[in-house]
Formats: C-alpha cells, sequence, structure tokens
C-alpha cells in the first residue's frame, strides 16, 4: 500500500518542527527524491521492521490493566504511558504505517490512567525524536495540570531517546531518567523549504499562481524562497522557540539563558545529569522500582488522591482552575464547581440577615447550615472508602501482601473486611488467595516480607 506522499510533505516541509537532527535528515532524505519524480512511497522492509518493533514493545502487556494509547497498569500501581515514535498533532490510518503517535491519543491517555482509581504514579516511556510543534505544549501543560488535579506524581524514562517534542513532552514530568546511552536535549526549531523551480524548469514546467492576499503563496516550492518569506518563516520558528525554551526553564526549574545555551545540543547518559536535563542515570526497571518507593512514601505523609469521577470530570472539561487539589475533600470539590450557583451564595445570605433585621433582634444569629446533599455525602464516604482502601493496598505492598486496589473497589469492598484479608494473608503466606484481590505475595514459603515483596518485583520485570 503507497503511503501518502503529499500528506507527509505537509507535515515536513513549510511548517516548523521539533524533530531531532538526524529524524530530519532521515525523512528529507527518504521522502526528498520520491517528492521530485513524484514517486510514491511504498512499504518497504524497513517500515515493516518498525510496526513488528511496536507490536512486540506493547506484547508483553498481557492481560495487565490496559488504558488508551497503549498504556498498561504495572506492579505497585504505575501506570506506563509509552510515547514512541515520530510525533504528530492529529493522528489518521497513516500512524501504525510510519511509527507515528499523535498529541490527540496522548490526551486520551493521560485522562484515562490519570482518572483511574487504580493508578497511583504515571511513567512515560520515551523513544521519539520529536515532531510536530502544534499541540506538543498544550499536551506537555496537561501532563502537568492533571497531575497537580489528582496528586499522582509523573515521572519519565528516556529509553531510548527523548529528543525535542520528546522532550517537551518528558520536561512535563516531575523526575526525568535517562539510561547509560539514552539521549535528551534537542530543545531547537526547525524548518525546511523545498525549491523545485529549477527542477521544474528542466521538465518544462511552469507554475502560475492566481492569488489574493500578499502573503498567499509566499513559501511555496515552485519558486526560490523570497527574503519577505524566508523572514517570516525565522520569525515563526523564532516564537515558537522562545515558548519551547520557557516551557522547559519552567518545567525543570532552569533559567532560560542556560536553556538557550545548550544550542539544541543533545546530551547522553551522564552529560544528560549534568546539564540539568535529567534527574538519574538508569535502566528502566530502576526507575520504575525507584518510582514506586517515591509513590509509597508520598502516599503515607500526604494522604489520597481525588476520586476517579471527579477528575476525569475536571480533566476531560479542560478546567484547570477547578481542578481539584490533592487531598481536598468531596465538598470542597464540589463548592469550587458550584461556587457562581445560588445554592449557597451571597445572596441566599444576604436575604438571611435582612430577615433578622426586619425581626429586630439585636445579637448576630448564626445562619441555619444547609441540609446536606445526599448525592455528596455518599460521593464523600465512597471517597473515604477508596482513600482508606488506597492506604491499606500501600501497608499491604510493605507486608508483602498482594492487594488489588482496583478491584477492592470495584467490588464494593468495605475497608475493615480489606483490612481482615490483608491481615490474614499475611498470617498465612503459603495459603491460596483469600479472596478475588488479596493473595500472599510469596507461595514458596521462607524469608521476610521484605524478601518476598522483591522476589515479586523482580519476577514482574522478567515479564516486561
Amino acid at each position: 500500500m503507497p503511503i501518502d506522499l503529499p500528506h507527509i510533505a505537509s507535515r515536513v516541509f513549510g511548517t516548523p518542527l521539533l524533530l531531532h537532527r538526524g529524524k530530519l535528515d532521515t525523512i528529507l532524505s527518504a521522502i526528498g527524491p520520491r517528492l521530485l519524480n513524484g514517486l510514491e512511497v511504498e512499504k518497504t522492509a524497513e517500515v515493516e521492521s518498525l510496526r513488528n518493533e511496536r507490536r512486540e514493545r506493547s506484547a508483553f502487556v498481557g492481560a495487565r490493566r490496559s488504558f488508551a494509547a497503549g498504556g498498561y497498569l504495572a506492579d505497585d500501581g504505575i501506570a506506563v504511558l509509552p510515547i514512541y515514535g515520530t510525533l504528530i498533532r492529529r493522528g489518521s490510518w497513516l500512524d501504525s504505517a510510519s511509527g507515528m503517535t499523535s498529541y490527540g491519543a496522548l490526551t486520551e491517555g493521560v485522562t484515562d490512567i490519570m482518572s483511574s482509581p487504580e493508578v497511583r504514579g504515571m511513567m512515560l516511556e520515551m523513544d521519539t525524536p520529536g515532531g510536530e510543534a502544534g499541540g506538543v505544549f498544550d499536551l506537555a501543560d496537561f501532563i502537568r495540570t492533571a497531575s497537580e488535579a489528582t496528586g499522582k506524581p509523573v515521572w519519565a524514562h528516556a529509553n531510548e531517546l527523548a529528543a525535542s517534542a520528546g522532550y517537551a513532552i518528558a520536561s512535563a514530568a516531575s523526575r526525568i531518567w535517562v539510561p547509560t546511552t539514552g539521549e535528551v536535549g534537542s530543545i531547537g526549531v526547525v524548518g525546511a523549504h523545498i525549491d523545485q523551480s529549477a527542477y521544474d524548469a528542466k521538465l518544462g514546467v511552469k507554475w502560475t499562481y492566481i492569488f489574493s492576499g500578499d502573503h498567499k503563496v509566499d513559501g511555496n516550492s515552485h519558486e526560490p524562497l523570497t527574503d519577505r518569506a524566508a523572514t517570516e518563516i525565522q520569525r515563526d520558528v523564532e516564537d515558537l522557540y522562545g515558548m519551547f525554551v520557557d516551557l522547559v526553564a519552567r518545567n525543570r526549574g532552569i533559567t532560560v539563558e542556560k536553556i538557550r545555551a545548550t544550542n539544541a545540543d543533545i546530551y547522553r547518559g551522564r552529560r544528560a545529569v549534568d546539564s540539568g536535563l535529567a534527574d538519574d542515570v538508569g535502566t528502566f526497571d530502576d526507575a520504575m522500582e525507584a518510582f514506586a518507593a517515591s509513590i509509597d512514601e508520598l502516599q503515607s505523609s500526604t494522604g489520597v488522591n481525588a476520586s476517579s469521577s471527579t477528575v476525569r470530570r475536571s480533566l476531560m472539561a479542560g478546567r484547570s482552575a477547578t481542578a481539584p487539589k490533592p487531598g481536598a475533600t468531596e465538598a470542597q470539590t464540589d463548592d469550587e464547581f458550584d461556587k457562581n450557583t445560588p445554592k449557597g451564595g451571597k445572596a441566599e445570605k444576604d436575604e438571611g440577615k435582612d430577615d433578622e433585621a426586619d425581626e429586630g433582634k439585636v445579637e448576630p444569629v448564626k445562619e441555619k447550615a444547609a441540609e446536606p446533599d445526599a448525592a455528596a455525602v455518599a460521593s464523600a464516604a465512597e471517597r473515604r472508602r477508596c482513600a482508606d482502601l488506597n492506604a491499606i493496598g500501600v501497608q499491604a505492598s510493605r507486608m508483602g501482601v498482594k492487594f488489588d486496589v482496583g478491584a477492592a473497589i470495584e467490588k464494593g469492598t468495605s475497608p475493615d473486611a480489606a483490612r481482615s484479608a490483608v491481615m490474614k494473608a499475611a498470617s498465612e503466606k503459603d495459603a491460596a488467595e483469600t479472596t478475588t484481590h488479596v493473595a500472599p505475595a510469596g507461595k514458596s514459603g521462607g524469608g521476610s516480607s521484605a524478601e518476598g515483596t522483591a522476589s515479586a518485583w523482580k519476577k514482574a520485570m522478567k515479564r516486561r
């Protein structure tokens, strides 16, 4: 099946890109001659290899809980969102054939993951040279908003590449890992223009544009690039570069001057950490293990996350200003959403004060408490149940007991019942499952609970 060449050309030429320099050279070398000669781009062994690689990368997910955009739930309540290949604003049938990933699909994946009660944190697994500028800054901001709204941390691992637009996304994570040979950076913007006017003349073809508006055909490929068009393209590139630098500087806590001083260079392994563009050097497994430990510590000190229904409502509506804060109660969240409605509003309170004055009462009278809303009470109770089950899950992990928080929530398990099941499983290390969602971490017997947990973790990692 031939690939839609004009579709690719429109995304490569005449538009600013946040793309790794090596990838840009590859693309230009691959489609440049075909574009000039009017050839179709057929499926090649290289394309098929890429498609097979993508299938292999997702094959290990198996029966695990899966999310949109290829995300999956790993061990310890950490969801992994793979971000592979060239990044584009909007997806199409071309994605699977060319190894592309759309910002729209990734946004859906983030929403699905962060609103799930099973998820305690999200790991971005990066292997991308970057791609289109349009949409990447919105996605990076959305990831940070989702993390702040849910209280669920986001880490990233450059496994093995997070360049340009890929790094813009990775910068939204609170911590970035890079393997020994992994690369990050390429904080820059590039645009390409092809002038095929000489080639047209050689073919005896002359293009004539009939247009209105001085800038309508600026930068077209059938005429030499004019100074005016070159100036406009450069200005657009500089504007986007400024946005890119500001984004990374804000997310990483580095000065704008230091980011600009990288001059779009690429940093590998330890150099990436020394430059401030990454935080740790280690494998993906190292990063996952450290992330799990970090989340355990975070949850034990800060408490619970927002309910999944509230989070999804907030994220899908794009209401970052009223997004629930970590540890906020359901009532507080409802107050934020309903603050502009008459219920409990200023007009109602003022009316009560007027009534008191009419009755000639001198001493202030306390406002009568509003009748509790049944739905809000039920939601708050459900939230407390989920929070208790989350806390039990953390403790169960430390005791060497497997406890599926998501299953417990779905089955309506009470915290008391869950706590009893966990304690029973902890005392019967060699027993079979006590419930459908609680089981001893190890069935071989012997060793401490910590050793059992470590062994289970290693086995899970081997399955990857």
